[in-house]
């Protein structure tokens, strides 16, 4: 089993392969007939912090947030995990003892999970020929995470308050719930929210909000927000 593990990190550390390959239907197909899956409810959050790190998931249907609290309780929203995703993939390169962050569902969730264990030993068994493809498939998503997390240390740091709203706006109009419209891109969200992504006041996201409706490079209903020229 240490074997196994060793192997898929130094796999995953010399891999090259492209940005999009992704396993094929049928060989996800192979990987979660072997998960346990179960459902949760909206706004729940599935993993805390301090709870064992042990286990993979996989998004079926729904969205989850991953967030990060201070010592206060205020939280940051680090990513949005989506349909196609996985969550907890760190814990199979790196050894965690236990989680760090909460993951919460935004909606309805159906989730594939199987602990670490068990899929070591599916690797070397059923999932043998499927393992390639799924390590790079985790280690894409991985990539791209960083990426993500980089650029949103960077705006934390280099950008004022107008500019992180701004881009986080556009980042929005990239996540599978935004809706094309006849001026832009339709997203839903709330200031509260908008706030906890930046890390300001609910109160400087509103007036942020209603200068950049001023300048015509948005619309605004309630949580409902057109950004202009996106499509």
């Amino acid at each position: 089993m240490a074997q196994l593990k060793y192997q898929l990190q130094q796999a995953f550390e010399s891999s090259q392969a492209p940005l999009g390959f992704a396993p094929d239907p049928a060989s996800m197909e192979r990987f979660l007939a072997l998960c346990h899956r179960r459902r949760y409810p909206g706004k729940t959050a599935i993993i805390r912090p301090g709870d064992p790190a042990n286990t993979l998931y996989y998004v079926v249907e729904g969205s989850l947030a991953v967030c990060t609290e201070d010592e206060q309780g205020r939280e940051l929203i680090l990513a949005y995990i989506n349909r196609g995703q996985f969550i907890g993939e760190m814990g199979l390169f790196v050894a965690q003892a236990a989680r760090e962050s909460v993951v919460r569902t935004r909606t309805p969730c159906e989730m594939a999970e199987v602990s670490y264990e068990r899929l070591f030993q599916l690797m070397e068994g059923p999932l043998r020929e499927e393992c390639p493809k799924i390590l790079c498939a985790i280690g894409s998503q991985l990539t791209h995470r960083l990426l993500r997390t980089s650029r949103q240390v960077s705006r934390m740091a280099f950008m004022d308050v107008n500019n992180r709203i701004s881009r986080t706006l556009l980042d929005l109009c990239q996540e599978p719930d935004a809706m094309t419209h006849p001026d832009g891109t339709q997203i839903r969200i709330s200031r509260q929210e908008v706030s906890r992504i930046v890390g300001c006041s609910r109160e400087m996201v509103g007036r942020v909000l209603k200068q950049l409706e001023e300048q015509r490079m948005i619309d605004v209903s309630g949580k409902t927000i057109v950004v202009r020229g996106t499509r």
